[in-house]
Formats: structure tokens, C-alpha cells, sequence
């Protein structure tokens, strides 16, 4: 799946260099974000491709000696804050969870849940200026 996402950036980066500069397309509008953290030896990866506000991208947390987990996520970025779903594969089960990442120049914060729902999935405030973010922040890196 993740192979098949990735592949899937090339092709918009190259439908975005060669589009006609005087029309306006989708396409054009495109971007490619690509960030990374490393805390210890845990590696934590998120690609995202943006198109008018709506976003789509690949995720991945790498933990060091445990089980990791890699999927996809889209949603929308409004006023520089990614709220989105991630859907994933973990111990081969398929599960959704909100995410929420604030886009601050070349870092990206992740926010912190205020909780948790009856069935463990994380809960955030409805109001951007309630969220609470990580302080250790993804860096811009190149995108793979």
C-alpha cells in the first residue's frame, strides 16, 4: 500500500513541472511536503501531497524494537493546522484515528490528544487554539 502511495507522488510532481504555465489545473496547484523526527531510535515519517487545501500522504512511525506502523492519511489543512484521518495496519489489524499536525515554516508539530474515547481512540478539542502539540517537531526533509 505504501509503495503504491509513494509511487503515486512522482506522478503528481510530474503532472505539476509539466503542466502549461498559463492554465490553470488541479495539478499546478499540488505540493509536496515531506517530514521527519528522530527521537532515540524511534524514526517517524510523514509525506503529504496538497491540493487546494485538501490533503493526502503517507505515514509512518517506525518504533525501535516494537511494532511500528505505516498508512495513509487525508483531510484538509486550514490556517497552516492538517486535521485528517490516518488509516493503518498494526499486529494485522486495519484501524482509522483522528491525527492533527500544525505546519510551522520547515516544522510540523503533532498534537497532543485530550483524550480518549470508550474505544481507545484519541480525542481532540474542536477549537485549534485548544490543541496542545508535541514540542519535539518533524523537520522538512527531502521527499523519497
Amino acid at each position: 500500500m505504501r509503495i503504491a502511495v509513494l509511487l503515486s507522488f512522482p506522478v503528481i510532481m510530474i503532472a505539476c513541472q509539466s503542466a502549461p504555465s498559463n492554465q490553470q489545473s488541479a495539478e499546478s496547484e499540488a505540493s509536496a511536503h515531506c517530514y521527519r523526527k528522530v527521537t532515540g531510535r524511534d524514526t517517524f515519517v510523514l509525506q503529504l501531497v496538497v491540493n487546494d487545501g485538501d490533503v493526502k500522504g503517507v505515514l509512518e512511525y517506525d518504533f525501535h524494537e516494537k511494532d511500528g506502523n505505516t498508512g495513509t492519511v487525508d483531510g484538509a489543512l486550514k490556517d497552516n493546522i492538517f486535521r485528517g484521518t490516518y488509516h493503518f495496519k498494526s499486529e494485522g489489524v486495519t484501524s482509522d484515528r483522528p491525527v492533527i499536525f500544525k505546519m510551522m515554516g520547515d516544522q510540523l508539530y503533532e498534537a497532543l490528544a485530550d483524550s480518549a474515547d470508550a474505544n481507545g481512540v484519541p480525542v481532540f478539542a474542536a477549537d485549534d487554539a485548544r490543541l496542545h502539540f508535541d514540542p519535539s517537531p518533524y523537520t522538512k526533509a527531502a521527499c523519497e
